[in-house]
């Protein structure tokens, strides 16, 4: 019980001004702590995202891959059908990924080094490194700043050409590809075209 009073007497000694502080202090961490609405609608945006994206596997992107593999094919059908003995071609592509998106980040970093002496003549040095890196935001709906989106890469390519069964024509189409795709000659087949009965 004299603990009691003791403690309750230091209480009472505590100024009003001290006690205000105390209190300000209180309410100001107490609205630090409250959410706001703004976070909690991104928080409710980044959920649905990464649930829409685990429903699809690998998200959206698989679907502009495809459709990225479907113009290049398109593409080069039709710059292979202008080429002299190769008449009409039908290409197919494979990819190595769905492509990368290169985001702004701003990078820190904080060195120090500390060296002590102690009294029977022995030293050590401190090194400290502090690295961070956060993504820059762009926008009034905090998306990150994209520097550069780098497409697929290709990693293979057939081709049926009604031409493709010519060494001559087979040795143009597969020179082309390898200048266009930086191809090894290995992963691009040039093959003969059935033709197409009327």
């Amino acid at each position: 019980m004299k603990k009691w009073n003791f403690n309750f007497r230091k209480l009472k000694q505590i100024k009003t001004e001290t006690w205000i502080l105390l209190l300000l202090a209180g309410v100001l961490l107490l609205v630090i702590a409250l959410p706001t609405k703004k976070n909690r609608e991104n928080t409710e945006k980044s959920s649905g995202q990464q649930e829409v994206s685990s429903e699809n596997g690998s998200g959206s992107g698989t679907s502009d891959v495809s459709d990225y593999a479907k113009k290049m094919e398109k593409r080069v059908a039709e710059i292979l059908s202008t080429i002299d003995g190769v008449g009409k071609a039908e290409v197919m592509v494979t990819l190595e990924s769905g492509g990368e998106t290169v985001l702004q980040t701003d990078a820190s970093l904080e060195q120090s080094s500390t060296k002590e002496t102690d009294s029977e003549g022995g030293s050590r040095s401190v090194e400290e490194k502090n690295q961070s890196s956060q993504t820059v935001l762009t926008g009034s709906e905090d998306s990150p700043y994209v520097t550069k989106e780098l497409c697929p890469k290709v990693t293979g390519i057939v081709i049926t050409a009604e031409g493709g069964g010519e060494a001559t024509v087979k040795a143009e189409i597969s020179e082309a590809m390898e200048a266009l795709f930086d191809l090894p000659a290995h992963k691009i087949k040039v093959l003969k075209r059935v033709k197409e009965e009327s």
